[in-house]
């Protein structure tokens, strides 16, 4: 962390302390949501965050106060700074702490509006995520929420405002190269428009391939410029690819092998290995591969990979291994045909989301829309999980959370909000 940071964050705890608003260790007075009742904790938020047990939380929401936007009358409330530079630093502050109560698998999606000074755009969330990625965070998407409904403007030098960023941050791995969160796409994927269409089989048993290959009419009848490309310089289209390559099958393992039978492939490889006493220079030299073998025992998301169905047999030979549960899973294969098809769920609903705002009666503004956090805890909260969102306002985080049956623990400061909540969600419980 930068000393400029380091002496803001300082600067901002100073600033607390000097509104008797004191930096308390973390307390252990508080138990987590053993039920779907919504939990409201009462009172500052880095306080209360201290309360809830170090990564504890599976996902967090929130859309906190906007720089500049409204002024609630009550002491501590963030939003008020005297630059856009304050509101920053203050809400890093807050951000850090939220970052020591979220787990390793967890994801932070955060809402927030942008203000202009004298006609020019203070970029306050862009600055703000560039500083959260110094201090820990990966951003993995800024996601546009554009506002179907949004208000009409009068403005006639610039455009006016339809849109507002959603970012989406998860842990920043020191130890491995790829972020291992919980995310999960098939949930929220929408109907796709396009239809599948082929002559040719999905897949083929590499009997059923070895026979009909001479018959398989493939479709490659690409004729254009690119015809002579290398095929590692067709970029990552796959209509470009299908136009240019035509449709072709690939040999493939017939067992889709996921992350937690991986790892016990990996770890039994592992054993072996150190029984072994051999090292992954002597293994690569053995089948004649550079800088391949190690990564057969590696652990980290993005450095592990499992050996090739031809190298199986011979790498347990190597260790010793005998027959293993494995054997077929590892080794068995087919041929998938190679062309263009949508994913029979549906199609992933990508960075640019158009809902319009809500509004509720016993408010006089606008709230982000239930099918905002709807789609963020079905992608990226457990079942058995936890969504917090530390500026609760009127409690729409916490009433989808209830809905889908996930627990959650909300924080606010302004105690005007407990009866919006609490007629929202239901029963509630304030700590």
């Amino acid at each position: 962390m930068g000393d400029k940071m380091v002496k803001n964050i300082k600067s901002i705890m100073d600033y607390y302390k000097k509104d008797n608003y004191e930096i308390l260790e973390q307390k252990s007075d508080f138990i987590l949501p053993q039920d779907l009742r919504p939990v409201v904790l009462i009172g500052d938020v880095i306080e209360q965050l201290k309360r809830i047990p170090s990564n504890s939380i599976d996902l967090a929401i929130t859309s906190p106060p906007y720089w500049g936007q409204r002024d609630y009358g009550i002491k501590g409330q963030i939003g008020i700074e005297k630059t856009p530079d304050e509101y920053i630093d203050k809400l890093l502050i807050v951000f850090n702490e939220l970052k020591r109560v979220l787990k390793d698998t967890g994801s932070f999606f955060l809402n927030i509006g942008d203000k202009y000074i004298e006609k020019n755009l203070q970029m306050i969330p862009f600055k703000l995520a560039i500083k959260m990625q110094s201090n820990g965070w990966a951003l993995r998407n800024i996601i546009i929420w554009h506002k179907t409904n949004a208000m009409p403007s009068s403005l006639k030098d610039r455009f006016s405002n339809t849109y507002e960023p959603i970012l989406f941050f998860v842990k920043n791995p020191d130890n491995y190269l790829t972020p291992d969160y919980y995310f999960n796409l098939d949930t929220i994927r929408i109907p796709s428009k396009t239809e599948f269409k082929s002559d040719l089989p999905l897949t083929l048993s590499i009997e059923e391939y070895d026979k009909m290959k001479g018959e398989l009419k493939i479709k490659n009848d690409y004729n254009g410029k690119f015809k002579d490309t290398n095929k590692i310089n067709l970029g990552a289209s796959p209509g470009a690819r299908l136009s240019v390559n035509g449709e072709f099958y690939s040999r493939q393992r017939v067992f889709k092998i996921d992350e937690e039978l991986e790892l016990q492939i990996i770890n039994l490889l592992r054993n072996y290995r150190k029984k072994k006493g051999i090292s992954t220079n002597e293994i690569d030299k053995y089948f004649g591969y550079k800088d391949t073998a190690g990564h057969w025992f590696r652990l980290d998301k993005g450095g592990r990979t499992l050996p090739k169905p031809e190298d199986w047999y011979k790498l347990k030979e190597l260790l010793g291994i005998k027959e293993t549960e494995y054997d077929e899973i590892m080794t068995k294969e087919h041929y998938v045909l190679q062309t263009v098809k949508p994913n029979p769920i549906g199609k992933n609903p990508g960075d640019v989301w158009d809902f319009p705002t809500a509004k509720i009666k016993d408010s006089h503004f606008a709230v982000f829309p239930e099918e905002l956090p709807r789609r963020i805890i079905l992608s990226s909260c457990p079942e058995d999980g936890i969504v917090l969102d530390p500026f609760a306002g009127s409690g729409t985080t916490l009433k989808v959370s209830k809905e889908l049956k996930r627990r959650s623990i909300g924080i606010e400061l302004n105690t005007d909000y407990l009866k919006i909540i609490e007629k929202r969600c239901g029963i509630i419980e304030v700590k």
